[in-house]
């Protein structure tokens, strides 16, 4: 059933009504102790029927604003699906067969049994019978790149479930979507890990959907531009930077009690660091040497939610989605993936970021911690989880021909330095809840808790360390609601080693002999730290920073090392 759009807000009071559940046996959209709540409170929202959807192509346009046609109808594609997975029509057999064989031969547990051919056939089979949306033949299509001011999708995971199905077994609607075009441009690409990702997302939800059950409600979401006057430069003056939590990670070590940002934590936004498009060079189809290009893999439902493209309208974009852009309530589904470079060792693929494992490589450990929020004013649940992707500014870009990237990688760029307020507008932008459309903006800030982030900027467009540490730190504390959780590295995947510089003295020092990067000096340490900068500057007027950052001079001191005087 459709969502209305023009009933109580996150502005309103159902920001008071919302709580936090914990996950439990009953994985439909509705919740019966909901249902007896809003008897007895009148003015709380009703809860989401099951089967809810929505779709916004802009800010304040919401609702059943487009509905295109299967070439195939659903239940008719549902006979033709194999007992045994043996063919999926949207892939080419010589592409499949590989993944295929190797599933059969040795197929990954999850919740302590092998997840078989079979069962995904099965489950398969059920979603095309059962028609999600309740829109017979037809399903809600939306293209992201056209609705970059404030355009948003909520479905459910059996609706995500319903249209990764559709793909597998060779549906298309009659103008071609962007995961039918990712399908067509993986097939071509010599590599599998979107297979495992997509297999995966059916196999984990062929264990949790039981009976026809929707699940929990994801929400995709563009923000709008910022105009000025209602951006980040308005709250400069009355905004405190809250102390952020440190979190030193080193092999498997981390000096916070949080697991790798990358990992999907409770609470935990996590950034992808972006660039145009989500998912990068790789084009959504194999792990590589770069997070954002890795972490889609690990993060099928985000490859899924390219669905919601279309290629005729934004060839540019080869049918991916744009930047910024929020999906609320994604997982990780396989195993593993983390800042540090990873041991190639015992995997089916890999990249520097990122490898699904051998055997068992589906996420046991899979978020089942849920939140309560308000969509469009129905109530319903959400995972407690999110992936933003944000793009930076690319430093090396704009370095020109007197800094090479030795000078980049040590920090010895002036021009490393000076696009502060960019940054600042695009992390600014990208978290802040109100720059989304309204029907979503309460659930935001109910599952955006706080945000991780690694080197944000300082990947493989050879940021500046300590300067986008500092970006933001400060971008962050402007924002309505959330706070920084900022992972370090010794040997980060993309820009090995520049987190280095992050931590000062002697122990950035030791961070520099360990990474084992020739290329980094470690007589460009410096002597401060980020400990002795947040201690410097914590619960001081953000202004404070903007202004030290704004004036902060050249090489060959490091950035912490100017402010900090």
């Amino acid at each position: 059933m459709l969502l209305p759009t023009t009933t109580t807000t996150a502005t309103g009071t159902t920001t008071t009504t919302t709580t936090t559940t914990n996950n439990n046996n009953n994985n439909n959209i509705d919740n019966t102790n909901t249902s007896a709540n809003t008897s007895t409170h009148p003015d709380r929202p009703k809860p989401a029927e099951p089967g809810m959807w929505l779709t916004c192509s802009s800010l304040g346009k919401c609702g059943r604003k487009d509905l295109r046609p299967w070439e195939t109808a659903p239940t008719t594609l549902a006979t033709q699906v194999e007992k045994d997975f043996s063919s999926l029509p949207g892939i080419p057999d010589d592409v499949y067969e590989p993944v295929r064989k190797y599933w059969e031969s040795s197929p990954p547990a999850f919740r302590g049994a092998p997840v078989l051919l079979e069962d995904l056939a099965s489950f398969t089979t059920d979603l095309l019978r059962s028609d999600p949306f309740q829109t017979g033949d037809d399903v809600p299509v939306l293209d992201f790149n056209s609705a970059r001011e404030g355009g948003a999708v909520a479905i459910s995971q059996r609706q995500l479930a319903f249209l990764v199905a559709n793909a597998v077994m060779g549906n298309r609607i009659d103008k071609e979507d962007g995961l039918t075009l990712m399908l067509a441009r993986c097939s071509d690409s010599g590599f599998s890990e979107w297979i495992y990702s997509l297999l995966s997302l059916l196999a984990v939800l062929s264990r949790e959907l039981r009976s026809g059950e929707h699940g929990r409600l994801l929400v995709a979401a563009t923000p709008r531009t910022l105009l000025e006057g209602d951006d980040w430069r308005g709250k400069l003056q009355n905004s405190t930077l809250g102390e952020p939590a440190l979190c030193v990670r080193e092999g498997n070590a981390t000096g916070c009690d949080l697991a790798d940002f990358m990992a999907g934590n409770p609470g935990q936004a996590l950034t992808d660091i972006a660039g145009g498009v989500v998912g990068g060079g790789a084009a959504l189809c194999s792990t590589a040497d770069s997070q954002d290009e890795s972490l889609v893999q690990f993060y099928p439902e985000v490859l899924a939610f390219s669905f919601f493209v279309d290629p005729n309208a934004s060839a540019d974009k080869m049918g991916m989605l744009p930047v910024p852009w929020t999906l609320l309530g994604a997982r990780r589904y396989m195993g593993d993936i983390t800042g540090q470079r990873v041991d190639a060792a015992s995997a089916i693929s890999h990249g520097n970021c990122g490898r699904i494992r051998e055997k068992d490589w589906l996420n046991e450990d899979i978020v089942q911690e849920t939140e309560e929020v308000v969509v469009a004013g129905k109530t319903a649940e959400l995972y407690s989880s999110a992936f933003v992707a944000v793009q930076s500014v690319c430093s090396s870009c704009r370095s020109g021909q007197d800094c090479n990237w030795h000078d980049n990688l040590n920090n010895f760029c002036d021009s490393q330095r000076r696009h502060l307020d960019e940054d600042l507008s695009k992390w600014y932008q990208a978290f802040e809840q109100y720059a989304y459309p309204e029907e979503v903006q309460q659930a935001f800030s109910k599952v955006v808790k706080r945000i991780g982030t690694g080197p944000w900027g300082a990947g493989v467009w050879g940021g500046d360390s300590q300067q986008y540490f500092l970006a933001v730190w400060l971008a962050t504390s402007l924002l309505s609601s959330g706070t920084l959780d900022y992972y370090m590295y010794s040997n980060f995947c993309e820009n090995p080693g520049n987190q280095c510089f992050v931590l000062g003295g002697d122990e950035c020092k030791q961070c520099v002999a360990d990474s084992g990067v020739s290329d980094l000096d470690a007589e460009r340490c410096g002597s401060q730290s980020v400990y002795a900068i947040v201690d410097m500057f914590k619960n001081q007027p953000a202004q404070d920073l903007y202004d030290a950052l704004s004036g902060v001079g050249g090489p060959p001191d490091q950035v912490f090392d100017a402010v900090g005087r």
